[in-house]
């Protein structure tokens, strides 16, 4: 990709080439148009199409070129805040969907990716490290909640000794390694 047309980013850096689509200067018919070629709106154009829509999707400058290209690309489960703190805000219900929601769209991303031959760069894993001797305990009976109250066996427990062997840095203290993200 030239990573001139792009801010600088990870996705400038690494995105594989794809053609370039000229400024719209005619009046066109679709059932469905989408103003936006980032996560959402290529989400929405693809399934929309997939179903039988006759869609348009504009974007102002390149696809991928706002936030959804500026991203660090993790594919994580559960939400913004930890299922401890949903269950507090909206109760275990609401937390439970919430979790099942964020489950979901994960397995969707896997199987696009899959459907769809897309070339990237998905490795499985994300390693959640603690930099304060604390915190090890809070993340070893987080682990042990995810596993005990949503089922989720992919979480595994991580010591200092390992996570020192994982990243090659005394820095940190523990965590949890989520194997399906």
């Amino acid at each position: 990709m030239n990573p001139s047309i792009y801010p600088d980013s990870y996705y400038a850096a690494t995105a594989n080439p794809f053609p370039l689509c000229p400024p719209l200067d005619d009046t066109l018919d679709c059932d469905v148009c989408i103003v936006g070629g980032g996560y959402s709106g290529l989400s929405a154009a693809l399934h929309l199409a997939e179903r039988g829509y006759d869609v348009i999707l504009l974007e102002a400058q390149r696809i991928g070129w706002g936030a959804s290209g500026r991203n660090g690309g993790q594919l994580a489960g559960g939400q913004r805040q930890d299922q401890d703190e949903l269950e507090q805000r909206f109760g275990l219900l609401h937390a439970r969907q919430l979790w099942d929601l964020g489950e979901a769209a994960k397995a969707l991303v896997k199987q696009l990716i899959d459907r769809h031959a897309i070339d990237c760069d998905l490795k499985p894993g994300i390693l959640y490290a603690d930099h304060k001797p604390t915190l090890p305990e809070q993340s070893h009976r987080y682990v042990d909640k995810l596993r005990r109250t949503y089922g989720y066996e992919a979480a595994e427990a991580v010591d200092q000794t390992q996570i020192r062997q994982m990243l090659g840095s005394k820095t940190y203290y523990g965590g949890w390694l989520d194997h399906d993200a």
